[in-house]
């Protein structure tokens, strides 16, 4: 049984992906251990996880979302059969592999590139950091005239909510 399958447009590929964007030999996907090993040789590169890879390794779960040249997800219905790790059940159109991994980088640098990612603070912290501001700023100038109490407590909410907003995004920027 082979320890490691060819994926690319070239008939010669043990999985071969009709597709303009796909290179004629664009990945190769082996089992060392007891996981995956996703390498990238194209010049598209591929997306794993939302991240993009060129010319790279990284170990991948079973059933992890590749998508080739960024565009063509990678057949996994294909992949079992060819390179098993362990028992596969099929039942309901799902593929279940009984030891599945998690996704780790497979040098140093995807590694530090994954931690960083988990790092740096999510979408919803930048909105929330825009969204406190502006709505603190608008009330304040709502109830200046009349309840300046209110008003100053918006405008506090308002400079505060601003200050973590350029904090989370100076950390950001420090992350990538």
């Amino acid at each position: 049984m082979n320890k490691s399958l060819t994926i690319g447009k070239s008939p010669s590929c043990d999985i071969v992906i009709a597709n303009d964007y796909v290179s004629r030999h664009h990945a190769t996907l082996s089992i060392v251990g007891n996981q995956y090993v996703y390498q990238d040789l194209s010049k598209n590169g591929s997306t794993i996880g939302g991240r993009v890879i060129i010319n790279e390794k990284v170990t991948v779960a079973p059933g992890t979302e590749i998508l080739l040249a960024n565009r063509v997800p990678l057949p996994w219905a294909q992949i079992y059969p060819l390179l098993p790790i362990g028992p596969i059940y099929v039942g309901g159109g799902v593929t279940r592999v009984d030891n599945p991994q998690r996704v780790v980088g497979q040098s140093n640098q995807a590694s530090a590139s994954n931690q960083q990612s988990a790092e740096r603070p999510d979408a919803w912290i930048y909105i929330v950091g825009f969204l406190i501001p502006l709505i603190g700023w608008i009330l304040y100038f709502v109830w200046r005239d009349e309840h300046y109490e209110k008003a100053h407590a918006a405008s506090v909410s308002a400079w505060i909510g601003f200050g973590i907003n350029l904090f989370f995004t100076f950390i950001g920027i420090a992350a990538s």
